[in-house]
């Protein structure tokens, strides 16, 4: 027999007894979309949650602080690791690295036209800029031909208020309402005056003018509050901080120079001092290619000896609690799918009963074994995919629904939480494939037993058989 000739018969026969095969297709829907819905709500949790997480800081980059790394039992690893130019060359040798730029960070008070606040000034590599994930909502990034302009994330604003009107609202009151954020594009294309003072002479203070060139756009909130502007402007701006004043002058305690996270360490057989540290960077920002190459060299400077951090470490344990919840969500869809196997059985087993003489006419004119066992294969295939193309209608349909039920419940609550709402039920085209794909398996495997039942009858009993 041909094989369109099998595939033929086989979908005549199914619909013989239609009740029967529409009830048996409706037991590979039903546990078709168990699964899918069931997987599609961890895969969900999953994205939802690395999604937030890439709002406070990029899963590629990976931030270096001086100090010295730690394991899980709070023992040291390696020497404590300071941050120069050595350390940068080390860093860009690294496989798998694609940017690396050290930065120095400032603070002073700040004035903004008649406003007064402050700013947290951020040095880093301009070149490197686009590469670390710097995209600006307006204006522009700053250019190496430039000197102290500077790039503002979307919270710098509300770190400016205006002193005559806080002057004139002192005093207590019951319905005090905090003050309305403030539009990040104000800031843009003005000058913003800086005091900077001397931490050996708190006295001594110098003024610079920023001019704001750009807006940082609301992808990573971990930049939100901060600006930044050339490695070489703010490297002077700190030698003015730390320089040292005449010989009668006191030197500033160790709090009053940089917190301790900040300062890098001592090194071996040489004594803590001024000298040794001021020009050591207060952080390297590095860039990879993924989130898998992001994990493997943040373990690796950490086996270093690097203060070494970034948000993909965290992804371990959500993907731990993912992979959990899909395997028992999947495993309860799994059930329900086993329970219509055994109907695709029993139903292409009641075929062989009815079917008796039709069998044995098949094998006396000339019909093989090899025939026989396709047909009814065929026969439990069919139900196992048609079961599976509209179970996977139904899961579609039912994680449209679930996503906009959710969808109020999740826009309130990533408001309070800061997040970004999405969809709580995923279904990638990889589940989609499987889901069809596992339901044609799980009908072949169904119709292993009925077509072999079939292949052991006797053509001759069989076409005795009223």
């Amino acid at each position: 027999m041909r094989k369109g000739d099998i595939i033929l018969m086989a979908y005549k026969n199914l619909w013989r007894r239609k009740a029967r095969t529409i009830l048996t297709c409706l037991g590979v829907v039903i546990g078709t979309a168990s699964i899918v819905v069931m997987l599609s709500l961890g895969i969900g949790l999953k994205e939802t949650m690395e999604r937030n997480m890439a709002q406070w800081g990029s899963l590629n980059i990976i931030r270096i602080y001086p100090g010295m790394s730690y394991d899980r039992e709070g023992n040291p690893i390696g020497e404590a690791r300071r941050l120069n130019e050595e350390t940068v060359s080390e860093l860009k040798s690294l496989q798998g690295v694609t940017a690396v730029s050290p930065g120095y960070e400032i603070n002073g008070e700040a004035r903004l036209g008649r406003k007064k606040g402050w700013l947290n000034i951020v040095g880093m590599d301009l070149n490197a800029l686009e590469e670390l994930e710097f995209s600006v909502s307006a204006g522009r990034l700053p250019s190496t031909e430039e000197r102290f302009t500077i790039v503002a994330g979307s919270q710098v604003i509300n770190n400016f208020w205006d002193e005559r009107a806080s002057r004139s609202k002192r005093g207590f009151s019951y319905d005090y309402q905090p003050p309305p954020q403030q539009d990040p594009a104000e800031l843009l294309n003005q000058r913003i005056s800086v005091s900077i003072f001397n931490q050996y002479n708190p006295e001594k203070k110098k003024n610079y003018n920023f001019m704001v060139v750009g807006i940082l756009d609301e992808k990573n909130m971990d930049r939100a509050w901060q600006v930044y502007g050339s490695l070489e402007d703010v490297k002077r701006i700190r030698e003015f901080m730390l320089q040292a004043g005449k010989s009668g002058e006191s030197t500033p305690s160790m709090d009053m120079m940089e917190p301790m996270d900040k300062v890098a360490p001592v090194m071996p057989g040489r004594r803590r001092g001024v000298e040794d540290t001021k020009d050591d960077y207060n952080f390297i920002l590095v860039r990879t290619k993924d989130v898998a190459q992001t994990k493997k060299v943040s373990a690796e400077l950490r086996d270093r000896g690097f203060n070494a951090y970034s948000m993909a470490d965290a992804l371990e344990g959500i993907e731990k609690t993912s992979k959990t919840i899909q395997a028992v969500l999947g495993g309860i869809g799994g059930i329900t799918l086993f329970v219509a196997a055994l109907g695709i059985t029993n139903t292409m087993v009641m075929s062989i009963y009815e079917r008796t003489r039709e069998i044995g006419i098949i094998k006396v004119i000339g019909a093989s074994f090899t025939d026989v066992r396709a047909l009814f294969l065929t026969e439990a295939s069919l139900i196992g995919f048609i079961g599976g193309i509209l179970g996977l209608v139904l899961s579609y349909l039912a994680s449209g629904i679930i996503n906009k039920i959710a969808a109020g419940y999740m826009q309130s609550g990533m408001m309070m939480g800061g997040g970004s709402p999405g969809n709580i039920s995923v279904i990638p085209v990889w589940l989609a494939a499987f889901a069809v794909g596992f339901s044609l398996l799980i009908g072949l495997a169904s119709g292993l037993y009925p077509a072999n039942r079939a292949i052991k009858l006797s053509p001759i009993v069989a076409i005795r058989n009223e």
